[in-house]
């Protein structure tokens, strides 16, 4: 949709509604979607792509996929789905929504999978194989010690499950999956038990699963015969702490490439910087930069703007607000943009401050003492969790470009205090607003005398 005056935000109260943090889908795509693909590299997009296209039929792919949390990978997801939902039968799944993303587990990724699948298929009146589904219930009753009373009051009293949108009757697997999904969100106790319980007979639950995969798809071919395979996609698994990553990347790398359908998994940034090499146990690993805004001189320490990438950052501003109306100067948004260090959840966390800072003194547009506090609040916040040992890690990252690849630096990435960009070179910088903060001076001007 091209965008006019007509359809952009012409007040503070306008704006700041449509500068949201959420990913783009749907009408926001068609109508806010900015292509970086001039100041950003885009390779690993277009790789997902070629591998969906070049994938063969009943063959299977595990993907990573990966960027800073806020760099815009989500809705650049949701636009592989897009390009892709004719092709594959996909199920989009954000992790955080369904499993406790502080402290994730394969086995919890198992359960998920399974689950919103089986709802997708009946929702397309796709029944399993009754022997199948027979025997899988079987094992799960016998391995969790659940009924089917136990389970139908328990999913009944929490009022988990839909019952009136099912086309026809829930099998007890959905029930069970159900409930022990939500008492592995909501119980550290039960959340040990049922995992402990499960990984005593991890090849029964892989090969059960697989069987159910296979054979929910081709009966989805029958009736679809246009899809080549499932294309599940887990985003949000990048906010898991690098701890966390490190487990599922590394230590059950198998088991994330065990089941019988092409995943896309996000991942950590900080995962892609472990010594470990990611590479070893993934074929498929792919980094969504930030957007560049600076030209790369590695000898010095204040970089230079591309004056085309900060006109890029700041069309992501433009294509929603009508900049004359709601900015006393231009400059003021390219302050912003600046200060985003190419980060987008970034730039919209700032905007919608100094949105709030200018409506909050009376003002009908946000000017330079907006700007600041925008900027300001995202420096107090950094300087809130930044530990006092990482500054010197910091000021490393500032005048040389790169990163250590250790726990420190992977803890960098993940709280986006140092980014990193890529093109012709791969390289690190500091979030502009760790800049300002003084721990960071004092550790500058020690290192300089």
């Amino acid at each position: 949709m091209t965008m006019t005056k007509t359809n952009l935000a012409k007040n503070l109260k306008e704006a700041y509604r449509v500068c949201n943090l959420d990913p783009l889908r749907g009408e926001a795509m068609k109508r806010y979607y900015v292509d970086l693909s001039k100041v950003r590299n885009t390779k690993a997009i277009g790789q997902v792509d070629t591998i969906l296209e070049f994938q063969e039929p009943e063959k299977f792919t595990t993907i990573l996929f990966t960027g800073h949390r806020g760099c815009g990978k989500s809705t650049e997801l949701r636009r592989i789905q897009e390009r892709w939902q004719e092709k594959y039968f996909i199920i989009y799944l954000e992790a955080d929504r369904e499993i406790d993303i502080e402290d994730a587990r394969y086995i919890d990724l198992y359960l998920v999978l399974i689950k919103q699948i089986e709802y997708e298929l009946r929702q397309r009146r796709i029944k399993f194989d009754d022997e199948l589904l027979g025997n899988f219930e079987a094992w799960f009753k016998d391995i969790t010690e659940e009924t089917e009373e136990t389970v139908e009051k328990s999913v009944s009293m929490s009022g988990t499950l839909d019952v009136s949108s099912s086309p026809f009757p829930i099998p007890f697997v959905a029930k069970l999956l159900v409930k022990l999904l939500a008492q592995i969100k909501g119980s550290d106790k039960r959340k040990k038990t049922i995992r402990q319980t499960l990984e005593q007979d991890i090849s029964r639950l892989q090969a059960d699963v697989n069987f159910l995969l296979d054979d929910g798809f081709r009966k989805l071919q029958q009736k679809f015969p246009q899809y080549q395979g499932f294309l599940v996609i887990f985003d949000n698994l990048d906010r898991v702490t690098p701890e966390v990553g490190d487990h599922l990347f590394f230590d059950y790398a198998a088991q994330l490439q065990a089941l019988g359908c092409n995943i896309i998994y996000t991942v950590p940034i900080s995962t892609i910087y472990s010594a470990k090499k990611v590479n070893n146990f993934f074929e498929n690993s792919n980094i969504v930069p930030m957007i560049n805004i600076y030209n790369l001189q590695r000898n010095k320490p204040d970089l230079d703007y591309q004056e085309e990438a900060l006109k890029a950052v700041a069309k992501l501003i433009e294509v929603r607000v009508n900049v004359q109306d709601i900015f006393a100067n231009y400059d003021d948004l390219l302050s912003l943009a600046k200060a985003s260090g190419g980060h987008v959840r970034q730039l919209m966390q700032m905007m919608r401050t100094a949105i709030t800072s200018a409506n909050a003194k009376g003002g009908s547009k946000i000017d330079s003492e907006d700007v600041q506090t925008a900027i300001k609040q995202v420096q107090f916040d950094f300087e809130r969790v930044i530990p006092d040992e990482h500054y010197t890690h910091l000021v490393n990252v500032y005048l040389n470009k790169e990163i250590n690849n250790n726990q420190i630096g992977q803890l960098m990435l993940f709280n986006t205090s140092a980014l990193e960009y890529n093109g012709n070179d791969r390289w690190n910088y500091i979030n502009p607003v760790v800049e300002s903060i003084q721990a960071f001076k004092k550790v500058l001007e020690n290192v300089r005398n």
